[in-house]
């Protein structure tokens, strides 16, 4: 288990390479990771490289989504650049080693997938949820030939249902997927657990496999429960403030 100011590795096996980042890097100004916000570009290829040599990846290689809370796919294979960046899609898969995929998230929910040959990145609010993410995510594991049962999800940071206010639309959305997912904030006002949801249709679909990725809290003890982004200012988080940055889950299939 690292602190909070470390990229934190996920152990998905020899052959796969996992972590998600937080709001701190230590050595780095501006952790921020996305540059769809006002940012320095100097100090976001900052972020970029301590992060790369965190991983060991090159963040030159990196496939990142323009993520547009919708469920398309896209599949990364030969005729795809390395380092391409996907536009309007919110689910990357492939096969190939060496192309790390890279989902970005700020209270949305990053999922990291395995299979037996291929790796899944996908991101999920409830939007997402309600285009089903985890379907199109599945869906499109199994056309590289992946079984749902051998498929391996890890989730990422996310809001919790203690911070997560929401409206009429938002609990009708959910309450379709998962009844049990509905739920209230501290102060009692209408909330949604996109995890517990998530993990519903996950189930559906047959993946016999859904995790939380093993984070810590703010100061680096390990979480009892599934970290929420908006408590803890370890992580980024736009309903906590919308100027935020991004913190990112990344998964490559190493080669041999």
């Amino acid at each position: 288990m690292t602190a909070a100011s470390d990229v934190r590795a996920v152990d998905l096996g020899q052959a796969v390479g996992a972590w998600f980042t937080g709001a701190r890097l230590a050595g780095v100004e501006d952790a921020n990771l996305a540059h769809h916000r006002p940012h320095s570009p100097e100090r976001l290829a900052q972020a970029r490289d301590a992060v790369g040599i965190a991983t060991a990846t090159d963040p030159g290689a990196w496939h990142l989504m323009r993520q547009v809370h919708g469920a398309r796919v896209a599949v990364v294979d030969e005729s795809t650049p390395v380092g391409a960046e996907l536009r309007d899609t919110d689910v990357l898969v492939t096969r190939l080693p060496s192309r790390p995929l890279v989902v970005l998230a700020a209270d949305c929910i990053p999922m990291l997938a395995t299979g037996r040959a291929a790796i899944g990145a996908a991101h999920a609010g409830w939007r997402g949820l309600r285009a089903d993410v985890p379907g199109a995510l599945v869906g499109a594991l199994r056309e590289l030939a992946e079984r749902p049962e051998d498929v391996r999800v890890v989730l990422g940071p996310a809001i919790g249902p203690c911070c997560y206010e929401v409206g009429p639309e938002v609990l009708e959305a959910i309450e379709v997927i998962d009844p049990g997912a509905v739920a209230t904030t501290r102060s009692g006002a209408p909330s949604v657990d996109l995890r517990a949801a998530v993990r519903t249709r996950l189930r559906e679909l047959g993946v016999a496999t859904v995790e939380d990725a093993p984070v810590s809290d703010l100061d680096g003890r390990p979480s009892a429960v599934p970290v929420c982004t908006a408590c803890d200012a370890g992580w980024f988080s736009h309903r906590r403030d919308a100027t935020s940055g991004r913190q990112a889950g990344i998964i490559v299939r190493r080669e041999g």
